[in-house]
């Protein structure tokens, strides 16, 4: 794995920090090619049940480097292959995850990494941090699937206006508009994310990626769809082992003792 990107585990929970503090981890494409890879072995290393997404120094991802599009000799359209090449794999794998992913935003979210966040399934803010649309501003359309996603979370009228202006949201305002899912305290925030995805990581594991697949599959199909879907994945889960031990842990007032299978 490449220094740009630490993993560390804690049970159940795989954390996958952006390490470039210095340019407040600005992404370039061996990163994001770690991260893709990072990502996808969580699927099968047996004992991931949820991955959250961080960024070290104060801050989560301000964007793409653009100092390595703008070296002598670089082309355009070899600085636009860089998306095809590694930032999009990196956002399919997170889009693609088996495990629910939580985007940790401590201080800036801005392009492309406004986008990372965007592409997890849900956000958990410190209160010092901002959300930005930043690509406006230097004559950019959103490429990190900010246009797919951002108005999925806030609206089509609030997203575009966010995209149109660059403007920045704080943490409160983020989560008044479903940006957010949760705002904690800077001080405390670390252990407020590790409390919320050792909880997460408590839940049925069949049940967790079964609902992953279900809700990320119905945004694009219709509603008659997504219940044939649902009544496929229910099926799995009530032939499973964890199927018959959930309704035996309620009959039995017990906690659940989940197998994964």
């Amino acid at each position: 794995m490449s220094d740009s990107l630490l993993i560390s585990r804690d049970g159940p929970v795989t954390t996958l920090t952006l390490n470039r503090p210095a340019v407040r981890n600005a992404v370039d494409g061996a990163t994001m090619l770690a991260l893709r890879d990072a990502v996808e072995a969580c699927a099968g290393d047996g004992t991931t049940r949820v991955i959250v997404l961080a960024g070290a120094g104060g801050a989560f991802c301000s964007g793409a480097d653009l100092t390595l599009a703008a070296q002598p000799g670089i082309s355009p359209e070899a600085a636009w292959r860089v998306l095809g090449d590694a930032y999009h794999p990196a956002l399919l794998a997170i889009h693609g995850s088996r495990w629910p992913v939580i985007a940790a935003v401590d201080g800036v979210a801005a392009g492309l990494g406004c986008d990372l966040a965007l592409a997890c399934d849900m956000r958990l803010a410190s209160a010092r941090a901002q959300f930005a649309e930043l690509f406006i501003r230097v004559g950019l359309i959103p490429d990190g699937g900010g246009t797919w996603s951002l108005p999925r979370l806030v609206g089509l009228g609030r997203a575009l206006e966010l995209m149109y202006t660059g403007a920045s949201v704080g943490a409160d305002e983020a989560r008044a508009i479903g940006l957010a899912n949760q705002v904690y305290p800077a001080e405390r925030f670390a252990a407020e994310v590790a409390a919320y995805a050792a909880r997460l990581a408590e839940q049925a594991p069949l049940a967790l990626t079964r609902i992953r697949q279900a809700a990320r599959a119905a945004q694009e199909s219709s509603f008659a769809e997504s219940l044939a879907r649902e009544a496929a994945l229910q099926r799995e889960i009530l032939t499973s082992a964890d199927g018959f031990e959930g309704f035996r842990a309620f009959l039995e007032k017990r906690r659940p003792r989940w197998q994964g299978e």
